[in-house]
């Protein structure tokens, strides 16, 4: 795909639409949220922000304190390359969800503004710090403080992952308006396409881009790849709305393993046509184990770590293995092996650490499938790993025989 800094979230996002997509999303979350672009500026009006933050940025201070707040979450996630949760300047927690198009940070979704259950962080909220700071009389701040929404930490984790759904959503968006505008532009009988694209943009807008108007339209741009003669490129689509569709469709159940690892191939083939020739993959899956059920999206964080730091900085071509099988004790084994870079000891324990660490604001995927794990199965049943530098790393999953 040609070099995309020339682009900004604006020119390939349709705003209105945008705005849309962040209202819909605080609405069923009940969590504020706005959208920035990649230098911390909204692009988005603020969709349900609470009393204490519009109290806060009523005052000078306290906005340009919000601001930088929002610039540095945004930051952070991006340099991660996954959404993360921490705590903002005023004490509260917020999420932020990166916009990334092949490497190029495009921008974020930021929301939260809430306190949560188990952490009691409204202690963590210095009232008369604030006060004094923004000059906002204190009895206003702890009226407004009250009003704050309280949620679970489970709860906030799904947010996490329908922000970041929500986020690579939007992505997708905008790069299939980009390769299909170039494409389209070449003839001008490809000129009438052109137009099609705008009005289809309009028609997203007001059917208010619903997910099966999304899949509609992603395949129909498969169909006319295949009336091109494009049949990697249509294939490629296509496996991209199957994975959006199983996402939506499976967000809170239990899936059979069968329906992961369907899902799990799709995935790796958009990644192996992304990387070429340095990704190869093999699946070795016991038929026996495929009707038992594990939690949604178990195995894609894992294997996208996987990608992502193991395969992608090797200089050569990398491999990924998933073996599954059923235990002699009855429990069910999958394990995920990358013969990548590995890592050491000390980065493996902290990696480790901070999967298990209720507070950390790190390794949020793998803390999900973690988290998801422990929920559903109890402690015993918590992700293992392995690895050694220049080898490669192994993650071991383990669930009971559920149906």
């Amino acid at each position: 795909m040609e070099n995309l800094n020339k682009y900004t979230l604006d020119k390939i996002i349709d705003i209105p639409s945008l705005q849309n997509i962040q209202d819909k999303f605080s609405k069923m979350t009940g969590l504020s949220s706005i959208t920035v672009d990649k230098f911390g500026t909204p692009v988005t009006a603020p969709s349900n922000f609470s009393k204490f933050c519009n109290v806060l940025r009523d005052s000078k201070i306290g906005c340009s304190r919000c601001i930088t707040c929002d610039a540095e979450g945004g930051l952070r996630s991006m340099l991660s390359k996954q959404p993360i949760i921490y705590t903002c300047h005023a004490g509260l927690t917020d999420l932020s969800a990166p916009i990334i198009v092949n490497n190029t940070y495009f921008g974020c979704m930021l929301c939260g503004q809430v306190m949560i259950k188990e952490g009691k962080n409204k202690n963590s909220v210095n009232i008369k710090e604030l006060s004094e700071v923004t000059s906002i009389p204190i009895e206003k701040l702890e009226d407004a403080l009250n009003e704050v929404k309280v949620v679970e930490y489970d709860a906030l984790i799904d947010s996490a992952d329908f922000l970041s759904l929500f986020a690579n959503l939007i992505t997708e968006m905008g790069v299939a308006t980009i390769t299909h505008f170039h494409l389209l532009k070449e003839t001008e009988e490809k000129m009438k396409y052109q137009e099609l694209a705008k009005d289809t943009q309009f028609k997203a807008l007001q059917s208010k881009v619903n997910p099966h108007f999304l899949f509609n339209t992603l395949n129909t741009i498969a169909g006319m790849a295949l009336m091109e003669n494009s049949q990697n490129t249509a294939d490629l689509i296509y496996a991209l709305s199957d994975l959006l569709r199983y996402g939506i469709k499976n967000s809170e159940d239990m899936v059979e393993i069968g329906a992961e690892l369907e899902s799990i191939r799709k995935y790796l083939f958009i990644e192996s046509v992304r990387y070429s020739d340095k990704l190869s993959f093999d699946i070795k899956i016991s038929d026996e184990i495929l009707k038992y059920k594990v939690p949604v999206m178990t195995l894609q964080p894992i294997i996208e770590n996987a990608i992502i730091h193991g395969l992608e900085p090797k200089k050569n071509p990398g491999k990924i293995t998933i073996f599954g099988k059923i235990l002699p004790n009855k429990d069910v084994l999958i394990k995920i092996s990358d013969d990548g870079i590995g890592m050491s000891s000390e980065k493996l324990n902290t990696l480790i650490q901070n999967i298990n660490s209720s507070s950390s604001r790190n390794c949020i995927g793998m803390k999900i499938v973690q988290d998801r794990l422990t929920y559903y199965f109890g402690s015993k049943y918590e992700i293992k790993m392995e690895s050694s530098l220049a080898t490669g790393t192994t993650v071991y999953i383990t669930v009971p025989l559920t149906n």
